[in-house]
C-alpha cells in the first residue's frame, strides 16, 4: 500500500511538463522542438536566456537529445496554427531560427502567465 500511495505520489508531481522564469522574465526553462522540415519532432526541454535587444534567445539543452538546439536563435513571430496544433491554451508559443542556419526553424513553447512570454512578446513590433 505505502509502495502503491509512493508511486502516485511522484507520478502525480512529474505529471505536468517543467517550467520556470526569472522574476525580470530573461532566463527561463520551457519546451522546444524542431519544425519545418515535414517530421514531427519531439518537445524537449531546453533553458533560454532572451537578449531582446537582439530579437534573439540563446537556448542551452541537456544531454545528446538537446544538442541540435543549442546555441543562438532568432525569434521570428508567433508560429502558424498548423504548426502548434499541440500547444495547450494556457501556453504561448513563438517561431525562431537558427542564428548560423536561417532555414532551421523550431518553436518555443512557454507558459502565457510567464514573465519570459511576456519578455518575447514585447520584442515583437505593436501593430494596429
Amino acid at each position: 500500500m505505502f509502495v502503491g500511495l509512493l508511486g502516485y505520489a511522484m507520478w502525480w508531481a512529474r505529471r505536468g511538463e517543467r517550467h520556470w522564469s526569472s522574476a525580470d522574465g530573461l532566463r527561463c526553462i520551457c519546451q522546444m522542438r524542431i519544425s519545418g522540415d515535414g517530421i514531427e519532432h519531439p518537445w524537449r526541454e531546453v533553458r533560454l536566456l532572451i537578449i531582446p535587444q537582439n530579437l534573439a534567445i540563446a537556448i542551452t539543452a541537456k544531454g545528446h537529445r538537446g544538442k541540435p538546439f543549442r546555441g543562438t536563435w532568432n525569434l521570428l513571430g508567433v508560429p502558424h496554427a498548423s504548426l502548434i496544433a499541440d500547444v495547450d491554451a494556457d501556453q504561448q508559443s513563438f517561431a525562431v531560427c537558427k542564428h548560423s542556419d536561417p532555414d532551421q526553424t523550431a518553436i518555443v513553447r512557454v507558459a502565457s502567465t510567464s514573465t519570459s512570454a511576456a519578455v518575447m512578446r514585447s520584442c515583437f513590433p505593436k501593430t494596429a
